[in-house]
């Protein structure tokens, strides 16, 4: 599985920060840990033209098969924090 940051501009544009590939078990993990330890950081709802940080996982797979393991998580935009979640993957 990959678990990848980007970086959401105001204009909705992102741009890839870090993607690493682990084992299913281990990318979920560590997927399920970072949403937790930094969910006073995480938003729900947000508004357009808003700068995030976003968070996701998505199981490697064939072309034609369908994504449903994905999963995704917005955090509220910083530095400090994009660097932390990069240092993490």
């Amino acid at each position: 599985m990959n678990i990848t940051i980007s970086k959401v501009e105001e204009s909705g544009q992102e741009v890839l920060v870090k993607s690493s590939t682990y084992e299913d078990d281990k990318a979920v993990g560590l997927y399920n840990r970072l949403t937790d330890e930094y969910a006073d950081q995480t938003l729900p709802f947000f508004d357009e033209g808003e700068k995030l940080i976003r968070l996701d996982i998505v199981p490697e797979q064939k072309p034609d098969d369908e994504n449903k393991e994905q999963k995704e998580c917005y955090f509220e935009f910083s530095e400090p924090l994009l660097e932390e979640l990069s240092g993490h993957i």
